[in-house]
Parts: C-alpha cells; sequence; structure tokens
C-alpha cells in the first residue's frame, strides 16, 4: 500500500497563494466533537512545508476558538523571513473569519557534523503486551482512529493518580501513513490526559490551550510512544511535555502543552 503524509489527502490548496482549505469530519476532532488541537496545529504544519518547501524544525500553536464537523479551516500562510537554510513563518486558521488557530513556525535544515540526545524513554512493555487504552468515547474522532496501548496510567476512573505526573501509551502508526511533523504534532497534543491521570479523579476535561513540537528525527516506526510529563496542575492550569519515541528508543520529536481543567458538572435540582 502507498504510504502518505498525514492530512495530505484532506488538506487542498485554495484559490489563492498561500491558502489551504481543510473540511473538517469527526476524525479530525476530539471526543467532544470539536476540532483536535494537533489536528490543527498539523494542517498548519503541512501547509507551511509544502509553501516553504521545508521540513519543519518547530511549531508552537495557541487554540483561540472551536471548529465543529461540517465546517472548513481555512489556513493562510505567511513566509515571513526566508534565509538561505531557515524559514520563519506564521500560518493563520479561521472558519469563516473566525479565528481557530494561530501558529509560528521555523523550517529548514543544516548540515552540522555533531549531534546528542541527552533524554532517555521510560522503560515500557512490547506494545502487544500493554492493554488498549481505555477508551472514554464511543464516537468517531482522531484518538478512535487510532491504535493505543496503555503503559502507564489510569485504566478505571477511579483508580488512584499517577502522582509522579508520568503516564505514557504506545500507539500504532496506521500502516497507510509515514511518520511526519503533521502526525507527530497530534500525538504531542495529549497533556491533557496526563493531568487528569497525575490527580486522579475529581477533574472535568481537560482542553489544550497551545501545542509547541520540535521535530528531532522523524523515522519509520511501527509504534510511537507517548511519553507524558506533567510538571504542575495549579490553579485549573497544567503543564507538560510530551517526548515521542520510536519502538527502539529513538526519540522523534519533544512537544510541549498548557492546558485547563474545569470541575465536574453537577446536575442542579429541579
Amino acid at each position: 500500500m502507498l504510504r502518505r503524509s498525514y492530512l495530505s489527502e484532506e488538506l487542498r490548496r485554495g484559490g489563492q497563494p498561500r491558502t489551504w482549505y481543510l473540511p473538517i469530519t469527526e476524525d479530525e476532532c476530539s471526543g467532544a466533537g470539536r476540532l483536535f488541537g494537533g489536528t490543527g496545529l498539523g494542517a498548519a504544519v503541512r501547509a507551511l512545508e509544502a509553501d516553504a518547501d521545508r521540513p519543519l524544525v518547530w511549531a508552537t500553536g495557541q487554540f483561540i476558538s472551536h471548529a465543529s464537523p461540517g465546517e472548513t479551516l481555512v489556513v493562510e500562510v505567511d513566509l515571513m523571513a526566508e534565509g538561505r537554510a531557515t524559514t520563519q513563518a506564521r500560518a493563520r486558521g479561521h472558519v469563516d473569519g473566525r479565528e481557530v488557530i494561530a501558529v509560528f513556525a521555523t523550517l529548514g535544515r543544516r548540515d552540522v557534523h555533531r549531534s546528542g540526545v541527552w533524554v532517555s524513554p521510560p522503560d515500557a512493555p512490547s506494545p502487544l503486551d500493554c492493554p488498549l487504552f481505555p477508551s472514554r468515547s464511543s464516537s468517531r474522532s482522531v484518538s478512535a482512529n487510532l491504535e493505543r496501548r496503555l503503559v502507564r496510567g489510569r485504566i478505571e476512573a477511579q483508580d488512584p493518580a499517577m502522582d509522579d505526573g508520568r503516564v505514557a501509551m504506545w500507539v500504532r502508526v496506521p500502516e497507510h501513513l509515514v511518520v511526519d511533523p503533521p502526525f507527530l504534532a497530534v500525538l504531542g497534543d495529549y497533556v491533557p490526559w496526563g493531568g487528569r491521570d497525575a490527580v486522579g479523579g475529581g477533574l472535568g476535561g481537560g482542553q489544550s490551550l497551545d501545542n509547541t513540537l520540535r521535530v528531532v528525527d522523524p523515522v519509520d516506526t511501527e509504534w510511537i510512544l507517548v511519553d507524558v510529563r506533567v510538571g504542575s496542575l495549579v490553579h485549573g492550569y497544567a503543564h507538560g511535555t510530551v517526548h515521542l519515541w520510536s519502538q527502539d528508543g529513538h526519540l522523534l520529536a519533544t512537544a510541549s502543552q498548557t492546558c485547563q481543567f474545569r470541575n465536574p458538572r453537577r446536575m442542579e435540582p429541579r
């Protein structure tokens, strides 16, 4: 089967230069029925790489408002500074003029002869030795389209908190996709899960406010280890990082996020 890049078929060029269109379906959304933040960032990254004709180094997206199935996300690219090796750029994603996501990015590649990686992956059983990740929604969504295996985290809502702020899961790369920055942007959007499991029950749903992806070295792999490390959750806001590892322990990318939480909704007496 011919492998393709994430969103390479769904995201289409518009009639104006550096303008792209993403028709939103449930497959681009979260279980809550809203555009998944990582997918919005992935669409911007796909457009930025195509228009700059350079690979992504890093991108940061701020999520401003929601978009829903049936709407079309319009992504407009602005190449602000183009050097010999590096391009500084931004992208704006909107629906009917309503701002949805704002992205800044650097793209390029330099041939430097020295390199190193100084973080290490957590110990994890092989993917098929891990239980299926508990699905919290029965609807179609980005996460429901992925095979996920829980390495570390709560299975049931009443399970104790992961009080060191560490959770992890294996995600199988769909056989028709290559491992590239737009796909890694999706997997970098899991800090809300880490924050919820870090403190246990008593929190409502988490909502991403941003997603910053820093690309290290994407390589082909059947499974990706999503290693979430939540540093703090105070006053309803959690800050955390995500390391994305290949099955053989190769660092693909790192991501960081801030997300907000609410208290669970309580039924008001009639």
